[in-house]
């Protein structure tokens, strides 16, 4: 009996020590090791200038939303909400509501119609109105004939007034805050020609005229960009309250391996195009004319149902033939334009570079959840002045409408930085939510 005990001791004791000896090592708490990689510790940039971008979207936006796709997909929302605005005998007109409000911008309240066989079987009509008081006002009517199931051409107007265009000035590192808001009026009719061949790859023309003028309007408590030139507050810009009335003509060309949803989106895309604008005179000095050009290549990949990881890299110059290139068709960075942490025209110059990394996956019937990060910059002419301590970071994250582009739905929270130079301090928060009508 004693042989016994003491054998069970024993054991007990032997396995109380080979258990001591598996278990892992106490961490170090104090800080990285010191063989920390560089990698590692950049990795941390993002990760604390994104996290307000990631708060917002869990519970501003994730929870919200999946909370209401599971009601809407309970009772039906889609097929009920389509019914509603659809109208005709074969169901060809749709009349829906819109509304954008993009947080540091005036809102818009509109209407959208959709009309297909329009006075032909192959003709289709679109038309916006939008409007936030007699100061803000976008109008667009857009006719589409299609020539056969790859080519078609189109009619467009469009007028636009507004009087909440921020200007932070000009360069790489013009500063954080907007240092005025002007006012604008564009008249814009035009034609052109689209063909769609291989997968997603097309070829586009477009010419038209466009008739561009300054008015006496700002708001949301800002000075005017007009009072602050005449104070001396600040230079004017280039081409500022000089109207013109200009030609232009477009091409672009898109050599896409993708395919469109439900199919396999992995692939490459490379595209380029080139403008040119003329703006006549009496007065030969007042004479101007311009070209922009640039493009993009990129690779996606879809590495299951939808769910998509690309890269890509973008620049855009713009160069005068005569006269100064004025600053509002300068390139310019922000809202809808690359670099979406920041509001429209946040950044311009003579040119830009952006590189991208984005995430997109399906979350709903035509809606995709998107996330982007880019770093780029603008800069002077040809890339004139180009540093890397000059880049700046960018991020978004939201929901989007995988629908006509024309008119398609989002919410998303972004946040952009500083340039690297200055420690990318985040610099610039934006929320946008409503639906967007091509602009």
């Amino acid at each position: 009996m004693t042989r016994t005990l003491l054998l069970v001791v024993a054991l007990t004791l032997l396995v109380g020590r080979i258990e001591a000896a598996a278990k892992r090592p106490l961490p170090d708490y104090g800080g990285p090791q010191k063989d920390t990689s560089p990698g590692q510790v950049l990795l941390w940039v993002p990760r604390v200038a994104l996290y307000p971008v990631w708060l917002v979207n869990e519970y501003a936006i994730r929870k919200p939303m999946g909370a209401l796709v599971t009601v809407a997909e309970r009772d039906q929302w889609p097929a009920q909400v389509i019914e509603f605005f659809t109208f005709g005998e074969r169901n060809q007109v749709t009349l829906f509501p819109s509304a954008l409000f993009d947080f540091g911008l005036k809102p818009s309240v509109g209407l959208n119609l959709g009309w297909k066989y329009f006075l032909a079987e192959p003709n289709t009509l679109h038309v916006h109105l939008g409007t936030w008081g007699p100061d803000w006002i976008s109008a667009k009517v857009a006719d589409d004939y299609a020539l056969d199931h790859r080519a078609a051409v189109t009619f467009d107007a469009a007028f636009h007034r507004r009087k909440d265009i921020p200007f932070y000035g000009l360069g790489p590192r013009s500063g954080s805050d907007i240092i005025a808001r002007y006012q604008t009026n564009e008249l814009e009719v035009a034609g052109g020609y689209q063909l769609n061949f291989w997968r997603s790859s097309s070829f586009a023309s477009r010419m038209g005229l466009r008739a561009l003028g300054f008015g006496v309007g700002t708001c949301c408590g800002e000075q005017s960009l007009r009072s602050a030139v005449a104070s001396g507050e600040v230079p004017a810009p280039p081409g500022f309250d000089r109207g013109y009335a200009a030609a232009f003509q477009r091409l672009s060309v898109a050599i896409d391996s993708r395919r469109k949803q439900p199919e396999n989106g992995t692939g490459f895309h490379v595209d380029g195009y080139g403008d040119a604008t003329f703006a006549p005179a009496k007065n030969a000095d007042d004479r101007r004319s311009w070209i922009g050009y640039g493009g993009s290549a990129g690779f996606a990949w879809d590495f299951w149902r939808a769910r998509t990881v690309g890269v890509g890299v973008a620049a855009d110059l713009v160069d005068p033939l005569q006269g100064s290139v004025p600053f509002t068709a300068q390139v310019s960075l922000g809202g809808e334009r690359p670099m979406r942490g920041y509001l429209r025209d946040r950044l311009l110059d003579r040119s830009s570079l952006v590189g991208s990394l984005q995430y997109s996956w399906p979350i709903w019937a035509f809606m995709n959840g998107a996330i982007h990060t880019e770093l780029g910059n603008v800069f002077g002419a040809r890339f004139e002045g180009f540093d890397a301590r000059l880049m700046r970071l960018s991020g978004s994250i939201g929901v989007e409408s995988s629908a006509d582009p024309d008119s398609r739905f989002e919410i998303m929270v972004a946040a952009a930085t500083d340039p690297l130079e200055h420690g990318f301090n985040v610099s610039s928060f934006r929320l946008l939510f409503g639906s967007h009508h091509g602009f």
